[in-house]
């Protein structure tokens, strides 16, 4: 079945070619009302971040905090946030760093903000917040010899030291443990349970699934307008017809595999922006 009669077929029922693969909603929060996570210990929410230059619509980001934080059920009580405090104690590596990753990743500053937003209402929901801790040595190991950011090295740190605080959390029996749901907040790479294999040795999802007996879900938040042409999204199936949907407007949450959904938001009309 082709594309466009496989997005007939969807936008006719409303509710997807089989029950729980691709569904449209009026809103966010009755998607993500809609995500089972019954035996989820570990709740990794991925997203593909906003960058300078991408329209100017709300983040995957802000959609999390005003949207879906408060719909989480149950709620977590821990939050690991792929993010970290420069604290100038490890001087011009520290500096340099920073400023390289700066330039690669391309992101606004609202980011910035929007973090600080979603620590402070998850503070207020009594949860216990963690962002990353990053030493000098974490500087030197993240620059390559021009002083530039060594991407692999990023993106190796950040699983490791989201992976580390998961496992801590667990260990503690703060969260990620039966009862206690523990909430990771990053970018997709990073939280794939079944990442493509140039992304797998990036990925924590198989490892921490491992950890948890299986209680691990996947939730990958996509903004239309950020994720258009993205390489591996379209390999998949289900990717071309859900994001036509959103394109139309809808809401559409989709359940590729056993433990992994997206949810994209519905684009904004252009009149909006």
């Amino acid at each position: 079945m082709s594309a466009f009669a496989l997005l007939l077929v969807l936008t006719a029922l409303d509710g997807g070619v089989e029950p729980g693969v691709i569904t449209t909603f009026s809103s966010p929060a009755k998607a993500w009302a809609a995500i089972d996570l019954s035996h989820t210990d570990v709740l990794a929410v991925g997203e593909y971040h906003e960058r300078l230059g991408a329209p100017k619509v709300r983040s995957a980001l802000a959609h999390f905090t005003r949207e879906l934080l408060p719909v989480i059920t149950p709620r977590p009580t821990s939050l690991v946030v792929e993010t970290w405090m420069t604290k100038g104690t490890c001087g011009q590596v520290e500096r340099t760093a920073t400023a390289a990753v700066a330039r690669a990743t391309e992101r606004p500053q609202s980011t910035e903000d929007e973090v600080t937003t979603l620590l402070d209402r998850t503070f207020a929901m009594g949860v216990k917040n963690h962002i990353l801790v990053v030493g000098c040595d974490d500087y030197r190991a993240l620059l390559d010899d021009a002083g530039e950011l060594d991407p692999e090295a990023s993106l190796l740190l950040v699983r490791r030291k989201v992976e580390a605080r998961a496992v801590q959390a667990r260990d503690d029996e703060e969260a990620a443990v039966e009862g206690k749901l523990l909430l990771l907040y990053g970018g997709a790479v990073h939280a794939d349970l079944a990442p493509p294999a140039q992304w797998a040795p990036y990925s924590f999802g198989p490892s921490l699934s491992l950890a948890v007996g299986g209680r691990y879900t996947e939730v990958e938040l996509l903004v239309p307008e950020y994720v258009e042409g993205d390489e591996d999204l379209s390999k998949e199936p289900a990717f071309a017809p859900a994001l036509a949907l959103a394109r139309s407007g809808k809401t559409v949450l989709v359940h590729p595999r056993p433990r992994v959904w997206w949810l994209l938001f519905a684009a904004t009309p252009r009149r909006a922006r």
